[in-house]
């Protein structure tokens, strides 16, 4: 493992770097990169239409995985993960989908630098992508929880069968 590729590992096997499933030995995901783009695009309808524009992961004793809320995926299944249990975690919906697909209006740059970009059907996970001057974390509430927007990472994989 190369420090310059991937961050160093943390506590339990968590890890914050993008990796790639179908590289080095990895398996395939074969997940349809429509549904990577649909649910990256649900995930920005939720910051619109939510009274909540946040996800977080509270405190807990492992590196636990949750599924995001993402309706009628398809073949994707979009997971977030904590990579430091410790922290509070509270992240935008903006900044899962950018992680995803590297912005509503992403650059070929951007793009490239996302799960979508990177990984496409091959499925892969990294650090959300954080734009710090998002004012939700700029709140008052958001402040005072004590919630930092790090230390989480997004997987996308196949969905199990149904």
């Amino acid at each position: 493992m190369d420090g310059r590729d991937l961050d160093w590992w943390y506590g339990q096997g968590c890890i914050r770097a993008r990796v790639c499933y179908d590289v080095g030995g990895g398996e395939a995901q074969n997940i349809d990169e429509a549904g990577i783009a649909y649910a990256a695009s649900y995930l920005r309808y939720l910051a619109d239409n939510n009274n909540n524009p946040l996800w977080t992961m509270s405190p807990e004793f492992d590196c636990s995985e949750w599924g995001l809320p993402v309706a009628d995926a398809g073949t994707v299944l979009v997971l977030a993960k904590h990579i430091k249990p410790r922290t509070n975690s509270s992240v935008t919906y903006y900044d899962l989908a950018r992680t995803i697909d590297g912005g509503a209006e992403a650059t070929p740059d951007q793009l490239a630098a996302s799960l979508l970009g990177a990984c496409g059907s091959g499925g892969g996970m990294m650090g959300v992508t954080v734009d710090d001057t998002d004012s939700a974390y700029n709140t008052p509430a958001y402040k005072a929880s004590g919630a930092k927007h790090q230390d989480l990472i997004v997987k996308v994989v196949r969905a199990p069968a149904v």
